[in-house]
């Protein structure tokens, strides 16, 4: 186990304001990533990440269609275009920013953020991808089961935390994830909007 004893807590330098009060709490929440109940919050949180979230979307979608459940359908179908808008904007905002991410710094004390991207997955801290796409998928869940939005929210906030808890992501990594989760969904939810009157119409 790497020993941060020196180096937890720390603001590398250089950093903006925001960044040094980003990193203290960053690491303040890290720093015990290697307990157990953090290492076991953070496999919980690997829920979040595109294949998993890519498969539950598709298997509500398979149901939907075999059972002839057109909102479940329609449930899945949003989900997945949610997902999938999450995902391309995740990647394009990684190919124009780098960031270290927080492991990095309480590991080995080093820490850079800067415009470009990078193909060094220890500097693609920003945003965090599973918060985007969690995000968008509960809001595709909410949006077509109102009565699921609590929960489903709910379950995006602790992924969040997972993320941050594990050392992978910084409170603002996190946070910018799921501004770009909510507006994926947002458009996304363009493509929809028609059928989604024409069954309110059919089912009155």
């Amino acid at each position: 186990m790497p020993d941060d004893r020196n180096r937890e807590g720390a603001i590398p330098a250089p950093a903006s304001d925001v960044e040094k009060k980003d990193i203290e709490l960053g690491t303040k929440l890290a720093k015990h990533r290697h307990h157990p109940v953090a290492q076991a919050i953070a496999k919980a949180g690997k829920i979040g990440d595109q294949g998993p979230l890519y498969a539950l979307s598709a298997g509500l979608l398979a149901v939907g269609v075999s059972t002839r459940d057109r909102r479940l359908t329609d449930t899945g179908l949003s989900m997945l275009a949610a997902i999938a808008t999450a995902d391309v904007a995740k990647r394009v905002a990684k190919s124009l920013v780098h960031r270290t991410r927080p492991h990095v710094v309480l590991d080995e004390g080093r820490y850079d953020a800067d415009a470009g991207g990078s193909d060094d997955k220890h500097e693609q801290s920003f945003p965090s991808g599973h918060m985007a796409g969690t995000t968008a998928v509960a809001r595709a869940l909410a949006r077509n089961h109102p009565e699921a939005g609590a929960v489903a929210g709910a379950a995006a906030i602790g992924i969040g935390i997972s993320r941050i808890a594990k050392g992978a992501h910084w409170p603002l990594d996190v946070a910018a994830g799921a501004v770009i989760g909510f507006a994926a969904e947002a458009v996304s939810a363009l493509l929809f909007a028609d059928r989604r009157r024409q069954h309110r119409r059919t089912s009155r």
